[in-house]
């Protein structure tokens, strides 16, 4: 890590770090919950296992980024830059991902429970045996998307669904 601080399962609680560079900084197993990253840069950094309910992410560069098996219930991921980023298993049920850009993001076997992905850029991520359970990817482009095995029904109006595995 270069010497860089680590917030392994730090208590993060309400901690308000807008704006600062955390790029591939080590959260793993962190408590983030309500806590403030909005327009951070996070590249790279590690978020596996780590509690960001409630958590603001908006408007961050993310890319890259892992996020497995984390709790991203209601966070605001809205404008936020997830591309390549990993967040298989994770619990992102309610969670606002509104203009969110994710290129080829890894999202195999998330919750995804009444999240909105609406103008959410996800060309060519992967959904593989997600639930989308009353998620709303209203005007979504989802070109090349993986939906394969997904469970549930979800709003696709006005999607881009070109080339989407189903």
């Amino acid at each position: 890590m270069g010497g860089e601080e680590s917030y392994e399962n730090a208590d993060l609680v309400g901690a308000d770090l807008r704006g600062k560079d955390l790029s591939g900084r080590n959260f793993s197993g962190a408590n983030l919950t309500r806590a403030r990253l909005s327009g951070a840069k996070l590249a790279g950094a590690d978020f596996s296992g780590a509690n960001l309910y409630q958590c603001f992410l908006d408007h961050t560069d993310l890319q890259g980024a892992s996020f497995e098996n984390a709790n991203l219930e209601f966070a605001v991921l809205g404008a936020a830059d997830v591309s390549g980023a990993n967040f298989k298993g994770a619990n992102m049920k309610r969670c606002n991902l509104v203009g969110t850009k994710g290129h080829g993001a890894d999202l195999s076997g998330v919750d995804l429970y009444y999240s909105r992905p609406g103008n959410a850029d996800f060309e060519g991520a992967t959904f593989a045996g997600a639930n989308i359970e009353r998620a709303i990817f209203r005007r979504a482009n989802l070109a090349n998307a993986d939906l394969s095995d997904t469970t549930g029904q979800a709003n696709f109006e006005n999607a881009n669904l070109e080339g989407a595995k189903q």
